[in-house]
């Protein structure tokens, strides 16, 4: 009877400190990462495709070069949308210390329709994506 109260007493701790846990979305066939944006533009998946396609955003990530880098997510596909003072941001990024990263990951990827444009001042900024969660 000593033995069923042990057991019983992890079981009960075991799970506990799994429904702790805070869950996130995970992509399908796993999240990849955009090659490095250094400029505002549209951007370019791990294969160097413009991201000019409906993406699922998973979270962004900047590495500041100065003080007060920014790097701000858009659903746009063109420059001329980018450039246009119509759409807003989906998500906005910066670090305000020089050579600090700053990571957002989202409990659920938000999608972007159109494609990803990106707003970006001093800095390197990534772009993780995937497929449908």
């Amino acid at each position: 009877m000593r033995k069923f109260k042990y057991i019983f007493a992890i079981l009960i701790a075991v799970a506990l400190t799994v429904s702790a846990t805070p869950a996130f979305a995970e992509a399908r066939y796993g999240t990849r990462t955009s090659q490095t944006i250094e400029t505002t533009g549209i951007a370019v998946d791990d294969k160097g495709n413009p991201m000019d396609y409906p993406v699922y955003v998973y979270g962004i990530s900047i590495y500041a070069d100065e003080a007060g880098s920014y790097m701000g997510v858009y659903d746009c596909d063109t420059l001329l949308e980018l450039a246009s003072a119509s759409i807003y941001p989906k998500d906005e990024i910066g670090e305000a210390s020089q050579y600090d990263t700053e990571e957002h990951w989202y409990p659920m990827p938000k999608y972007f329709s159109d494609g990803v444009g990106v707003i970006m001042f001093t800095g390197v900024g990534f772009i993780h994506y995937g497929s449908e969660p």
